[in-house]
Parts: C-alpha cells; sequence; structure tokens
C-alpha cells in the first residue's frame, strides 16, 4: 500500500521564494558603501587639512548671514504650508492636467522675465529693496488667493509671486556682498550660501509639518502662510546693508532700459559657461522629472505618504549638502574647481539609471541622498564662481569698477532665467520623449550630463578658474 510507482509520485514543493529584503541587501549595501563613503572620506580629508601658512585669522562670519537665513527660512516655510492643500484644491475648482501645465509654463514665464529685471533692480537700487519687494509680493499672491477662490483667482494669484519674488537670488547676491565686506574667501562664501541653501532644504520640511499641525484646509493654509510670511518681515527689518555694495546713482551716461539691463560680465566666456552648464543641468532634471513620478508609481505604487517621505529626505539632503558638505569640499578643491564638479556631474548621471530601473526602494534612498548632495554641492560652487567672475569683470577705472561690483545680481537673475527656460520646455519635451520610446527620456537626460561633463573638463578651470576680465565699455 506505501508503495508508488515513480511516475505516480506528486512532485516536490517548489523552493520558498526568496525574500525581497534578502535579495535587496547587496545592491543597497553597494550602493551605500559607492556613494556615501566616498562623500564621507572627501569631508573627513578636508577637515584635516593644515591651516595656510599665511597665519591669518579666519574672518568672522557677518551677522546679516544668519538674519538672512532666518528670513528665508520662514519666507520658504510659508510657501510651503500651501503644498500639501494645492493639489487637492487644484482637483476641487476642476483643474485638469492642460489647467496644472499651462500654471506652470506661465510661472515659468513670468520667472524668465522677472528674474532679471528683479536682480538687476537689486544692482541699482540696492538689495534690500528687493526683498522688500518680493515679500509684498508673496502677501498680495495670498490674498488674491484668500478673496478670489476660484480657477481665475489661481491664474491671477501666480503673477505677483512668479514675476517679483526672487528673494532666493537677491538673498545669494547679498550674502555675497556680505562676505566680501568682512574680506572672506571663496570658501567662506560658499559657507555663507551654504547657510542659504540650508535654510531652504530645511524649510521644506518645516512647511508641510506645520500644515499637518495647524490647518486642516486650503483656506486655513493661506492664512497660516500670510501669518507665516508677514513674521519674515521682521528678518528684513534687521538686515543691515552692505557696505561693499550701495546703489547706484543714476546718471546721464547710464539712463534708458538698455543700460540697466546691461551686464558687461556676460560677454566673459566663464559666465557663457556657467550659463550652458545651468541650462543641461536644468534640463536633465525637468525632463527626467515626469518620467521619474510615473516610475514611482508603477514599481513602488508611491502614494502621498511616501512622496512626502521621500521630498523629506531630499531636503534634509540639500540641507546638510549646503551647511555642512559644500564648503569643506570647495576648500579642499582649492584652485581646482572643476574636478569637484566633474564628480558631482558623474555621480549625477550615473546614478540616474540605477534609480530608475532598480527594484528595490532601499537602492533608491540609499542613492538620492549623495545626488542630492552633490546638486548641493554644485549649485554652490556655481554660485561662488559667479561672484568671482562679477567680481573680475573690473575695468581700469573707479566707474568702471563701481558698475562692475554691481552685476552680481543680474548675473544670478540671468542664471535663475536660464532654469526657468528648461523649466518651461523640458517637462513637455521629457514627456513627449517617453512615448517615442521608453529609453528615450534617459537616454537624453544622460546626454545633458555627458556634455556638461565635457565642457567642464575642458572649459572650466581655463575661463571660469582664472576669472577672466572684460575690456571697460
Amino acid at each position: 500500500m506505501g508503495f508508488k510507482l515513480p511516475f505516480l509520485k506528486s512532485p516536490p514543493p517548489p523552493p520558498p521564494l526568496e525574500p525581497q529584503l534578502r535579495s535587496a541587501t547587496l545592491p543597497t549595501v553597494l550602493a551605500i558603501v559607492l556613494c556615501w563613503l566616498l562623500p564621507a572620506l572627501l569631508l573627513m580629508r578636508s577637515q584635516r587639512k593644515p591651516a595656510t601658512p599665511t597665519g591669518k585669522a579666519k574672518p568672522a562670519t557677518h551677522r546679516g548671514v544668519i538674519i538672512g537665513s532666518w528670513m528665508s527660512f520662514l519666507s520658504v516655510s510659508a510657501a510651503a504650508i500651501t503644498f500639501p492643500f494645492m493639489q487637492a484644491r487644484r482637483d476641487a475648482l476642476g483643474c485638469d492636467a492642460l489647467c496644472q501645465g499651462g500654471q506652470t509654463s506661465m510661472r515659468s514665464a513670468l520667472a524668465l522675465v522677472g528674474a532679471v529685471l528683479i536682480g538687476r533692480a537689486s544692482d541699482r537700487l540696492g538689495r534690500v529693496p528687493m526683498l522688500w519687494v518680493g515679500l509684498t509680493a508673496s502677501l498680495a499672491s495670498l490674498a488674491i488667493s484668500a478673496g478670489m477662490d476660484t480657477i481665475e483667482g489661481m491664474w491671477l494669484a501666480i503673477v505677483p509671486v512668479a514675476l517679483l519674488n526672487q528673494n532666493f537670488s537677491v538673498a545669494k547676491a547679498l550674502f555675497s556682498d556680505y562676505i566680501d565686506e568682512v574680506g572672506g574667501t571663496d570658501a567662506d562664501r560658499a559657507g555663507a550660501v551654504g547657510k542659504l541653501g540650508m535654510a531652504v532644504g530645511l524649510s521644506f520640511m518645516a512647511g508641510p509639518v506645520l500644515a499637518t499641525q495647524l490647518v486642516s484646509d486650503y483656506r486655513q493654509a493661506i492664512v497660516a502662510s500670510a501669518v507665516v510670511t508677514a513674521s519674515s518681515a521682521i528678518f528684513v527689518f534687521m538686515l543691515p546693508s552692505p557696505k561693499s555694495h550701495a546703489p547706484q546713482v543714476k546718471s546721464s551716461s547710464s539712463s534708458g532700459m538698455m543700460a540697466f539691463l546691461s551686464l558687461p560680465v556676460l560677454k566673459t566666456r566663464g559666465a557663457q559657461l556657467l550659463m550652458v552648464l545651468r541650462l543641461l543641468m536644468a534640463f536633465a532634471f525637468h525632463m527626467f522629472a515626469p518620467v521619474w513620478q510615473v516610475s514611482l508609481r508603477a514599481r513602488f505604487d508611491f502614494g502621498p505618504k511616501d512622496h512626502a517621505q521621500f521630498m523629506g529626505l531630499i531636503g534634509l539632503s540639500y540641507a546638510l549638502s549646503q551647511g555642512v558638505v559644500a564648503k569643506p569640499l570647495i576648500r579642499l578643491a582649492g584652485k581646482d574647481v572643476g574636478a569637484l564638479l566633474l564628480v558631482c556631474i558623474v555621480l549625477l548621471g550615473a546614478s540616474r539609471p540605477f534609480v530608475l530601473y532598480t527594484s528595490s526602494v532601499w537602492v533608491i534612498y540609499a542613492m538620492y541622498v549623495p545626488m542630492v548632495i552633490a546638486l548641493g554641492v554644485m549649485n554652490t560652487a556655481i554660485t561662488t564662481a559667479c561672484s568671482g567672475l562679477a567680481a573680475a569683470s573690473k575695468g581700469g577705472d573707479a566707474t568702471s569698477k563701481k558698475d562692475a561690483e554691481s552685476q552680481l545680481g543680474g548675473l544670478f537673475g540671468v542664471l535663475e532665467s536660464v532654469e526657468s527656460v528648461a523649466g518651461m520646455i523640458g517637462p513637455a519635451l521629457g514627456g513627449l520623449l517617453s512615448h517615442q520610446h521608453a529609453n528615450a527620456t534617459l537616454s537624453a537626460v544622460c546626454c545633458c550630463y555627458g556634455l556638461a561633463f565635457v565642457l567642464v573638463l575642458l572649459f572650466f578651470n581655463k575661463h571660469v578658474g582664472v576669472k577672466p576680465a572684460v575690456k571697460a565699455e
């Protein structure tokens, strides 16, 4: 009875499936080692670098940097309070994909114009007055949102804040003026800009937390945002005017819109190279964004809670990159900042295929942290290079020197406008390429990083590191 023919026996049970966590352990560990260990070693090495033989004391940080960082933290946190409720409100008002795409394009187009105008106005009229303009524009936008709870109101509310609130780029120029005032180095300038970036990164985490704790609907979020925005005015009042930068007095030789927008620094190869680099990096980001969102949903069924956690990690990583990592790495790089940019570009470009195709969410988290840190370090290095180029474009006489010293805000505005161009075209281009071929968008993104790598390798130290001067007109 117990004997059965071999062909009558039931097959053995299949082996148990390998746990997902076990299969993801090796790539996660490798990602952590490659992407976290190397930046950590570089940071430790830069901190062990001996002091300069000159024996000069390190310049004290200007108090305006701390005050301005708190101002930026409050103003950006105020805007972030409304983020969790904006999408639900658009859906309730019937703003479909075409409506949202149009609003995004309109915001980018207005920022394209406003960044240049406000940046140049900060050169001519002063940094702090333009911060007041941006603060007033934010309050006006919130007032429109509170008074016109319609689709038309949402469109109208975009206009003042997108056109006139360029406080981030103005604050960067202001911080550079502060560091020049205390006689700081490029590393000190990177540290000051890093504090600004750290404040912005932390505010993207604090804003949604405040929203979930204090408010429960869209209208309450608008009111809370207005209160926090108004409170940031206290720090604008406290900001000192930099002594190294004074508003220019209008003269007959410098009148007219063309003279107002004139930026001799843009004639340098270094500034042109930075504009192309910023355009390539922005295109890579905006083309990748729509494909990335769809991929997260398809692979891991990302919901609002997952996105909130992921954005919180990105905000924290960017804050750390700006406040902790950027300054020592730029100091370590010394005059060879181009090599640091090459490392950042390789890390950003090489990581994109892995995070897009991996089946492990842990690999994504492990690799996105160093990617965001690399992006923050690169942005800080470019900002520091802009300050050097604006300072180097001085002519021989006092008048041209004064004109050159007032170009930094305009240069930052031009770079912000370049990003706005990519913001208008990049998402649509990325979506169009993904419809043509599954890998077309990723290929275009990697091509952008590859071209940026070649440009930095060939021209950065030649045209930016030496800070070439332009001839005075």
